[in-house]
């Protein structure tokens, strides 16, 4: 599987994913008692995976490219691990730069008022931060929210285009009437915890940080089967892929649920972003990946574990893989950029970025030779059952490290993902690559 792929509150509003126990004491020792319950479960997947990749090296010279692959997988696995042991959130030094917090929406009637409200509601100078809301033509009644949220909070600012431009182009008319020092930037979907915005903002007490991802877990976890999986993935993603890119300051997307940039940096590339063309055509979506790529040219992007808000995920299976794909668009049209310039950055960071380039090209390809070629051609059975507990014991010690830290019956759904991504998501990959000139299908 590519492990790329698979990485990839307010108080007056219930946080679904923390627990409000009536006995501490117990609580306490339950906690202890499934941390090591965890632990056991990522040793025994670490011992079965150690197990499974010793045959890449015994036999290495019968499968050199599978093997190499594989070992390269498992090397890349643990590096995340280990050095996200290693991450620091940025410290809180106390500034408080003033603030301009920019929500982009499209037909977002049921989620922006909320969203307005927990921006108005954070633990911030009110006098250094302002609202602005950028309506993108939205065709229902998302305007009609925004003027009932504009009659509690006079001062919210609201830019309403006339038809739908793109969510590129409200970032950007969001960005030209704002005037904070640093822009915050708010899916209109998601929901910023109240001191989201104090937090992110301490990562720009560094001169040369130009972006800050804020980390993000899924509101509507408790919808169903779908929404439990991206929040066991989400968690894994930002505190494992993101926490050990941080590090080297080389964090290769913001997520457009929460972020902060600094806007200077962003006024610098503003308008070579926002008419940025790809094989020829205008790129129309990956625009956080897009705007956090141009940053990270020159300077260090990092990433907030402390800074949280909720977003709100697709519930249904067909919204997910369009979104999926289109991520997946945007994804390799950036990494190829990218490969451009990360080798400037340090060489564990650079080494790291290549790898995940590849890893998801190739996945593809091997799972056909291991689940068709092999048995068909070779009678081999036994390779593709090896390559699927070892994959499985992957998707189990994600799942353990998210049992460790959050002890909430949503872990199991980290290994019920790792499946998921097998069966469909992987095969995404080359019908993306193959279709990049089209911007239509999928965007919206």
């Amino acid at each position: 599987m590519s492990t790329t792929e698979y990485f990839l509150s307010l108080e007056s509003l219930p946080d679904q994913n923390i627990q409000h126990p009536t006995n501490p004491e117990s609580t306490g020792f339950n906690r202890t008692f499934i941390r090591l319950i965890a632990i056991a479960l990522i040793a025994l997947c670490m011992a079965v995976v150690l197990g499974v990749r010793w045959s890449n090296f015994t036999y290495y010279w019968y499968q050199p490219f599978v093997n190499a692959y594989s070992i390269a997988v498992g090397v890349f696995i643990i590096s995340r691990f280990v050095l996200s042991v290693f991450y620091k959130p940025p410290k809180d030094v106390g500034i408080a730069p003033t603030v301009s917090i920019i929500i982009t929406a499209f037909n977002e009637e049921e989620a922006i008022y909320r969203t307005v409200e927990c921006c108005y509601s954070v633990d911030y100078p009110p006098e250094n931060f302002e609202v602005i809301v950028v309506d993108d033509g939205s065709t229902d009644g998302t305007l009609r929210e925004v003027s009932r949220a504009q009659e509690r909070w006079p001062q919210l600012t609201l830019v309403s285009f006339d038809r739908n431009k793109g969510k590129r182009e409200a970032m950007a008319a969001g960005a030209r009437v704002s005037s904070g020092e640093i822009l915050v930037y708010v899916d209109s979907d998601s929901f910023v915890r109240r001191d989201g915005i104090k937090k992110i903002v301490q990562g720009f007490a560094d001169p040369t940080v130009a972006a800050v991802a804020g980390h993000t877990e899924v509101a509507n976890v408790a919808e169903n089967g779908l929404t439990r999986m991206q929040q066991a993935r989400y968690y894994v993603a930002f505190r494992v892929i993101k926490a050990a890119e941080s590090i080297f300051g080389a964090v290769t997307c913001c997520p457009g649920c929460f972020s902060a940039y600094r806007r200077s940096c962003v006024m610098e590339v503003l308008d070579r972003w926002l008419n940025q063309h790809f094989l020829g055509v205008r790129a129309t979506f990956g625009d956080d990946r897009s705007l956090t790529n141009m940053l990270l040219r020159k300077y260090r992007v990092i990433y907030s574990g402390e800074a949280i808000a909720t977003t709100i995920v697709p519930e249904k299976h067909r919204k997910f893989l369009k979104q999926q794909l289109r991520w997946k668009k945007s994804w390799f049209r950036e990494s190829l950029i990218a490969a451009t310039f990360m080798w400037k950055k340090p060489p564990l960071a650079a080494v790291a970025f290549y790898a995940q380039l590849l890893f998801p090209i190739v996945a593809p390809i091997l799972i056909l030779r291991m689940c068709l070629w092999l048995p068909i051609a070779n009678n081999d059975f036994i390779s593709p059952m090896v390559y699927f507990l070892g994959t499985v014991m992957i998707g189990l010690m994600f799942s353990a490290y998210y049992l460790f830290w959050k002890s909430d019956r949503n872990w199991i759904y980290g290994l019920y993902f790792t499946i998921y991504y097998m069966i469909f998501l992987v095969w995404q990959m080359p019908y993306a690559i193959a279709t990049q000139r089209n911007n239509g299908w999928g965007t919206r």
